[in-house]
């Protein structure tokens, strides 16, 4: 077999698996010369030994650092501390990527159940008994009763709420809940929004486990028109209230057309049997 150590760019990037216009760009940036110009023909060539850097650069680029960071680390880096801080800062930015991107899922995984149980549940009219974990929320004060504002006051209200956080990506699906007295006596009286956290911060509150009783509804009015039904049913059947009630905004599917906001509810209140 007849071994060319010498070799045209065309050549040496089919051997590389690497586009000439790579290896040019990549002379052009200072990272990879060839070893020889024609100063006649301005064929360039490559060395078959240069391979290795190819090699690098590639695995380099397979986990993600640009250009700039791998001639920083094949050229630039003049010990193993300097070395090891470069590599350092790539791990902490791809640990931040994953922490998004684990986020990301757990946001799609919500929005997910949700809309499966708005397939199965949009026609329930039965109330039902859940036994929920331990669930920790975001909540935001209302200076107004929820269940006596108009829509255009209740969109204000959640647009307050939505600039107090600092990770917007969070605001989806705001609920609101009721404290227990104001729903047993069916004053009805909330001002309190809410919205779930996937853990325990110094700003998000506990909403303990236990059997909930829950109903399911359309709409902001369906809820307040089913809020006194609600209550006298479950006393009907002898269960007693134990903790604040929860409006939990399930699903949200608006049209771009829509000016209304369309709302998929699961009313819920921890229970006990009296």
């Amino acid at each position: 077999m007849k071994v060319f150590t010498k070799m045209k760019i065309g050549d040496f990037a089919k051997y590389n698996q690497i586009s000439v216009q790579a290896l040019r760009y990549y002379e052009s940036i200072d990272l990879i010369h060839p070893i020889e110009i024609d100063p006649f023909t301005n064929y360039r060539y490559y060395h078959i030994k240069q391979s290795a850097v190819i090699e690098k650069i590639q695995f380099f680029q397979q986990l993600d650092f640009s250009l700039t960071e791998i001639k920083q680390i094949m050229n630039d880096t003049k010990t193993p501390t300097e070395l090891n801080q470069v590599i350092e800062n790539k791990k902490a930015t791809l640990q931040a990527e994953l922490k998004s991107i684990q986020h990301q899922l757990a946001e799609i995984k919500v929005f997910q159940e949700g809309a499966l149980i708005f397939q199965e549940k949009q026609f329930n009219k039965a109330i039902e008994f859940v036994d929920f974990p331990a669930r920790w929320v975001f909540t935001y004060p209302t200076k107004q009763n929820i269940y006596q504002m108009t829509e255009e006051e209740y969109e204000f209200s959640l647009r307050e709420f939505k600039s107090d956080l600092t990770d917007l990506r969070k605001f989806n699906c705001v609920g609101s809940i009721m404290p227990r007295t104001s729903f047993v006596d069916q004053s009805f009286l909330s001002k309190e929004f809410f919205i779930f956290s996937d853990q325990k911060t110094t700003e998000t509150r506990l909403l303990p486990k236990g059997t909930y009783a829950t109903y399911y509804c359309h709409s902001f009015q369906e809820e307040i028109k089913m809020l006194p039904l609600f209550q006298q049913e479950l006393a009907n059947q002898g269960y007693q209230i134990i903790g604040d009630y929860i409006c939990e905004v399930l699903y949200e599917k608006n049209k771009t057309s829509d000016v209304n906001r369309s709302m998929f509810i699961r009313m819920q209140v921890p229970v006990s049997r009296s």
